[in-house]
């Protein structure tokens, strides 16, 4: 047989107070318990790993950008030079093909023209930055000609 308990409705509602009181009293016991010490090594050796990858990786992407920028920076001279040799005459025309370099931020892009007998003209194209940091079609040289 199962027993009814009558309360009153100030009886309940004192009740229900009484047990959220307790419960609030367990969180704020359970909210000053903080980090263990593990727990916070285990959050600092995730930032060293990933600090450890993406520094080296941003620093190749910062070189690899100034490298970019001083290719962009002959574009004006190439485009100069493609025009003055195809204006040229024969004999002078060869004479215009010289290498053209661009310093921006420390990295020095240079442009050397050959042409072949049908006035073609192909670029090698050369900068100062590291390898991994090479704009495409570009190979690791000097500071320049």
């Amino acid at each position: 047989m199962t027993a009814l308990v009558i309360m009153s409705s100030t009886q309940f509602f004192l009740n229900i107070e009484e047990i959220m009181m307790n419960m609030q009293k367990m969180n704020v016991k359970k909210a000053q318990q903080g980090f263990t010490l593990i727990e916070l090594m285990i959050v600092v050796a995730i930032i060293g790993i990933l600090a450890s990858i993406a520094i080296p990786s941003y620093r190749d992407y910062v070189e690899k950008a100034k490298a970019s920028k001083a290719l962009a920076g002959l574009s004006q001279e190439k485009s100069s030079l493609v025009e003055a040799y195809s204006l040229a005459n024969a004999a002078d025309a060869d004479a215009l093909l010289v290498a053209i370099d661009y310093t921006a931020e420390g990295i020095t892009a240079t442009l050397t023209p050959t042409a072949d007998s049908d006035g073609v003209i192909t670029w090698e194209c050369t900068t100062t930055a590291s390898v991994n940091a090479q704009p495409k079609g570009c190979s690791v040289g000097g500071s320049g000609s």
